[in-house]
């Protein structure tokens, strides 16, 4: 009996030292935690987290949450500039939240290129101020936003003017030489497609469907077509490359065809 009473003290001592030892452990690896986020420079923990805003706006919320020092940085303009809109709607078909419409006006003040590109999207593709649209662009190209370049040149191709229309082509045609560029178009592509099956098209410029290759030696017919995902890297006649992202943004557009 009273080898048990001591082994039961000696079992609720040992409880207790562990639990003091794990309480201490715990408290020291959160001041540890705390205390190496404190001597992150300032510009690297922004700089950090403007990653994780480009890549998921649920990941820099959830960021956010996590602790003061996390918050104070992901405010930081950089980071709003870098702020991925994924989870938001092109058009707010439902009236948008206080805090939502809060976040859209922070992002535009910061310069956030994607939210520029965006509006230069509505603007021409719905034709209610198509001639806003390469303002908006050309801000978020200043940004070096990829998607931006692409649709300025689906604008110049459409545009209707002979030496416009020639500019896009040549952009065009430089954005397929660039094998890192070249990469990112089916993404700029598909992206493009999503948007416009959120919105009412209603530019007419859309109904006059350019052609860009002009020679008469059926040149491409002779090697069969390039179907639009394909690499493009065999593709030696800009004009025929670039009559491929017309053909995607025609089928894109069924109520112009």
């Amino acid at each position: 009996m009273v080898k048990d009473v001591k082994d039961s003290t000696n079992m609720g001592r040992a409880t207790s030292v562990i639990s003091r030892s794990l309480s201490s452990k715990i408290t020291r690896r959160a001041v540890t935690t705390a205390s190496n986020i404190e001597n992150i420079p300032r510009e690297l923990l922004v700089e950090i987290l403007s990653r994780i805003a480009e890549n998921s706006f649920t990941d820099i919320h959830n960021a956010k949450l996590s602790c003061k020092d996390f918050h104070e940085a992901a405010e930081d303009t950089y980071v709003y500039r870098h702020m991925s809109l994924d989870s938001f709607p092109v058009v707010a078909w439902n009236p948008l939240s206080e805090k939502q419409q809060t976040f859209l006006t922070k992002c535009k003040e910061c310069q956030n290129p994607e939210i520029m590109y965006r509006q230069g999207v509505l603007d021409y593709f719905t034709g209610k101020r198509p001639e806003s649209a390469l303002g908006h662009l050309q801000r978020a190209l200043n940004a070096n936003h990829i998607g931006a370049l692409y649709v300025t040149c689906i604008i110049l191709l459409f545009s209707g003017d002979d030496e416009l229309k020639a500019t896009g082509v040549g952009l065009m045609a430089g954005m397929k030489k660039s094998k890192y560029v070249r990469k990112r178009l089916k993404e700029h592509r598909d992206k493009l497609k999503r948007m416009l099956r959120e919105m009412w098209v209603e530019n007419p410029a859309l109904r006059r469907r350019p052609v860009c290759c002009t020679r008469q030696d059926n040149h491409r017919r002779k090697r069969g077509w390039v179907d639009i995902d394909d690499d493009d890297e065999d593709v030696h006649c800009e004009g025929c490359s670039v009559d491929c992202e017309i053909r995607f943004l025609a089928d894109s557009l069924p109520q112009w065809q």
